[in-house]
């Protein structure tokens, strides 16, 4: 009997030393809000599938009423993935498999139940991929499937590869065209729009969509030096003219939307260049009007994740429940739109926005082709927009950070900056 009892003591004092000594088990990251994400369908333009990866509870993604149906995530990068959490709206899938992949074409499933019941569902899984895909079979109401949040979370998140854009550098970013080769295309048709011209990468791939608006009298010559320099870092950029060129804002803001439409149409259409370019992200700048247009697209198109309205101009926008990244580009001797009487309010009134404000020398005109610093516009809106559209966080320190502050504090080069950082 003392025999046994000093063994059991042995082994269990054995046991509490290993147990003191195990290294903890990682905890899982988050790894889906806010990146690129796909559907196979949305029911209408207020339930994107960018709903379902925002951190809102409040918004959804849902989509037409019938089966199959698919929504993607790309994680830009290959991770680890331990974990899935599903929270239903009332239209649930009660047949569907979760599945990853590493190239977005083969897919492997690491989760399948024929018996859902909806809810707020903890999937744990085992797998690895860059995209990981909601792929539901069977409805589990007459209507779609609805999704207020869809959560990915596991380990060895890498920085983004951005479909081989190398690591950005002052130089690069301030050179007047990135690292990708870009072709032009002219929209065919435009629908409720007046003209597009599209530059978008030659390199295989898929990438965010931006739309480009003029301002008032404007054509695209207005920001014709932006869209090849948008476009050779990673994006797909719809240079757009206007029905009228004395469109008004709301008028502006609802051409951007249509442009946006048409583009991620043609990317979803086969025989054309931009077929399966375009992975489903919009984002929009603009001049004067037009800057008032974008922040018209981004009050009330939610398929706009970011934008970057130049020396804006609308006499009578309210744009407080904007929560979209916005980036106001202003001139500091403006006559016609200064920041102070319009970016400014709003980016004040904006709460729940992240948001970045940069005034330069010069007049209205300041950021149209021709006038201003290009090479240091153009840092800051490939910056913002990879950070926000692509989820880039190597692009985050010409913005946020040391890189940031030689521009911020040059009196000569910026008047005034604000921001919401660290972003």
């Amino acid at each position: 009997m003392t025999a046994l009892i000093a063994l059991a003591t042995t082994i269990g004092l054995a046991l509490t030393l290993l147990t003191a000594t195990a290294a903890p088990a990682a905890a899982a990251d988050l790894l889906s809000q806010g990146k690129p994400v796909t559907s196979s369908s949305t029911e209408n333009t207020a339930t994107p599938a960018s709903a379902a990866v925002d951190g809102n509870t409040g918004t959804r993604w849902s989509s037409t009423f019938s089966d199959p149906q698919w929504l993607t995530v790309d994680l830009g990068a290959t991770a680890t993935i331990s974990q899935v959490v599903l929270r239903w709206e009332a239209a649930y899938a009660r047949s569907f498999r979760i599945q990853t992949s590493d190239n977005g074409t083969a897919w492997t499933t690491v989760h399948s139940t024929t018996t859902s019941t909806g809810g707020e569902q903890t999937l744990d899984v085992n797998g690895s991929g860059r995209y990981v895909r909601l792929y539901g079979t069977q409805r589990g109401t007459a209507y779609g499937y609805s999704l207020w949040e869809f959560q990915v979370y596991g380990s060895g998140e890498g920085t983004p590869p951005g479909n081989g854009i190398p690591d950005p550098t002052t130089a690069s970013l301030e050179a007047a065209y990135g690292p990708l080769t870009t072709a032009t295309y002219t929209v065919p048709s435009p629908s409720g729009y007046g003209s597009g011209t599209v530059t978008y990468p030659t390199a295989s791939g898929s990438y965010p969509g931006i739309v480009l608006m003029p301002g008032y009298q404007g054509t695209q010559q207005n920001l014709q030096w932006l869209a090849p320099r948008l476009a050779s870092w990673g994006f797909v950029v719809i240079n757009v003219g206007t029905n009228t060129l004395t469109d008004d804002p709301e008028s502006r803001g609802r051409q951007i939307t249509a442009a946006g439409t048409q583009l991620l149409a043609l990317g979803d259409a086969p025989g054309n260049p931009l077929s399966g370019k375009l992975n489903g992200t919009l984002g929009a700048t603009g001049h004067s009007m037009g800057g008032g247009g974008v922040m018209a697209a981004l009050r009330d198109d939610s398929r706009f994740r970011a934008g970057v309205p130049t020396a804006p101009y609308h006499p009578n926008g309210n744009f407080s429940g904007v929560t979209e990244p916005t980036f106001f580009l202003t001139c500091q001797s403006d006559s016609v739109a200064h920041g102070n009487t319009y970016a400014m309010p709003w980016y004040n009134s904006m709460s729940q926005a992240e948001k970045l404000y940069i005034e330069v020398p010069g007049d209205h005109l300041c950021p149209m082709t021709g006038y201003g610093d290009k090479a240091k516009q153009g840092k800051w809106m490939v910056s913002f927009f990879s950070l926000w559209l692509r989820a880039d966080t190597r692009f985050s320190p010409f913005l946020c950070g040391p890189a940031r502050d030689a521009d911020k504090n040059d009196t000569s080069l910026v008047t005034h900056w604000k921001d919401t950082c660290q972003f």
